[in-house]
């Protein structure tokens, strides 16, 4: 029937879909589930120690000295300065990335990586949005996740009767035969985790999407660094921004090259944590601190907003650490699905073979 035939299509969808992209699922899927605590992770790395000095924390006291030391690289900024710890400077070009740890108040620098891309917690972002082959990779990535999609989206179609069989628990697991043991937790896992992973793909194609299209447009040549006025006070931006907008939690300052703009991104303090923490923010001129643009979640559209939601709802940034633990065991089942799903082609394939040498041996005898 045509019904039966369409379901047979879609099944092979589902089944070809998985298995393409498989391996990749596993990987993504550790990676992460690890990601999830990128914060903690970050906050193992090694930081050099400074000795206090009497004197008030500051980005002046620095800043024109990094910027002018590496021309050609965007300067970023995610923590105020405080007295007692280094002030961290991350400058990026391209795919390139380090890091500069100077004393807050002297300005002095007390260490360099040249390469922060080493780090455990970079390097997890890294192979996770790009797998280590730049601008290819995004674009292989948005695609494995198009294909995820496919793949989510026909095993909903295929166990579609099995859905409130699973969530009343009606669907007991099957351990008569490692196939069936396979078949079931495919099935279980598959249902409890669908709205979970339909979220992660969803909001992980819009972000490899906007990865991937900022790299292809990305420029090949450097940039020119002499075509902007200097940006004279950071603290000053940051004094103007306390006074005229005090509820408002600074996260990132950033230069970019060949720029004097000061971009400060954040968010205020009475919106919800569900938003992030870069969904609002301003636009300074640096020469003359002059506030250039300004841009609140208020004043998004629908689609807008839930584009900037789409970081914190992927990686379960919004909540506290009980959240981040159910993130990370549910983001470790499209790890399982891959495993489960690969093995169940293997003993089909198995099965298939061991029939139709069955069969050629009954017609021979």
């Amino acid at each position: 029937t045509l019904y039966m035939k369409w379901s047979k299509h879609i099944f092979r969808w589902h089944h070809w879909c998985g298995l393409i992209v498989g391996l990749f699922l596993l990987m993504m899927s550790i990676t992460g589930s690890l990601l999830v605590f990128a914060h903690e992770w970050e906050t193992l790395e090694y930081v050099p120690p400074i000795q206090e000095t009497q004197g008030t924390p500051s980005f002046d006291a620095s800043f024109t000295k990094v910027q002018q030391a590496n021309p050609g690289w965007e300067i970023r900024l995610y923590h105020l300065p405080k007295v007692d710890e280094a002030l961290i400077y991350e400058l990026r070009q391209q795919e390139k990335s380090k890091k500069i740890y100077v004393h807050p108040v002297t300005g002095q620098v007390v260490g360099v990586n040249e390469n922060a891309n080493s780090s455990f917690q970079r390097s997890l972002l890294l192979l996770h949005y790009t797998l280590f082959a730049g601008t290819a990779g995004k674009i292989t990535v948005f695609f494995i996740g198009v294909l995820f999609l496919i793949t989510l989206i026909t095993g909903l179609i295929v166990y579609r009767h099995s859905l409130l069989k699973v969530f009343t628990f009606k669907v007991r697991f099957n351990r008569q035969t490692a196939r069936a043991s396979y078949s079931s937790l495919h099935r279980i896992i598959g249902v409890w985790s669908l709205l979970f992973n339909l979220l992660i793909v969803a909001t992980g194609l819009w972000l490899s999407g906007q990865i991937s299209l900022n790299a292809l447009k990305a420029p090949k040549g450097k940039s020119d660094v002499s075509a902007a006025a200097p940006v004279n006070s950071i603290d000053a931006v940051v004094q103007k921004l306390a006074a005229e907008q005090p509820q408002f939690e600074i996260h990132l300052i950033r230069v970019r090259p060949g720029s004097n703009v000061v971009g400060v991104s954040g968010r205020l303090l009475s919106d919800p944590k569900i938003y992030g923490d870069y969904y609002s923010g301003f636009t300074f001129d640096g020469a003359t601190t002059e506030m250039l643009s300004s841009y609140f979640m208020q004043q998004m559209t629908a689609s807008q907003r839930l584009a900037k939601m789409a970081a914190p709802l992927h990686f379960g940034t919004y909540g506290g650490l009980p959240l981040k633990i159910v993130y990370c065991l549910l983001g470790l089942t499209p790890a399982l699905l891959s495993i489960s799903g690969f093995v169940l082609w293997r003993k089909r394939g198995k099965g298939n073979r061991i029939a139709k040498k069955e069969a050629r041996l009954l017609q021979e005898a």
